[in-house]
């Protein structure tokens, strides 16, 4: 987290729309964090979004909406149902000719690859790998460390949450639990 992803998918977006491309940007539902049909960085730069499933019958839509686009943006795609085919479905836009970019945290809190990330991954044409800058020492931080109350903290994988949840870390100030 606070690697600029969302602002880099934002920006990639307003240069395709710039050139004259039909853009579209999907969010999952349960990604609460900024106002329902909007996706919104850190710094406070907003772009429209349409909000999704995070299951098959969201990709199903995603796929479904996307024939009148020439560009498809997908945020926060590391809260997909690893089974929902979102991949799949993607993989298959691109090879109809649409520019896909994705924005997904490849680990979570635990430091544990999500199996969405990896498979999104295996299938891209180029990767854009944002690290943060770490809380505690200043170093590149590859690691979203949870934290409740000024501390690391364990739970659910997923919990929504920014700055008030989560701290980017380096690997040497990352706590496991």
């Amino acid at each position: 987290m606070f690697s600029g992803k969302t602002s880099r998918l934002i920006e990639l977006l307003e240069r395709e729309r710039f050139a004259g491309r039909k853009v579209i940007l999907f969010k999952p539902e349960i990604d609460t964090r900024s106002v329902e049909s909007k996706v919104k960085t850190h710094k406070g730069a907003e772009l429209d979004a349409t909000v999704v499933r995070t299951g098959k019958a969201g990709v199903k839509a995603i796929f479904d909406v996307s024939s009148d686009y020439n560009v498809i943006g997908i945020d926060e795609a590391q809260f997909w149902d690893d089974d929902s085919g979102l991949e799949d479905t993607l993989n298959k836009l691109a090879s109809m000719k649409k520019i896909v970019y994705v924005s997904t945290l490849n680990k979570d809190y635990r430091g544990i690859p999500f199996n969405i990330s990896e498979k999104l991954l295996a299938y891209a044409d180029y990767i854009y790998s944002l690290t943060a800058v770490c809380t505690k020492c200043g170093e590149e931080a590859v690691f979203s460390q949870r934290m409740i109350d000024g501390t690391s903290k364990s739970g659910p994988r997923i919990v929504i949450g920014g700055k008030e949840a989560y701290q980017p870390r380096c690997r040497n100030c990352f706590v496991t639990r």
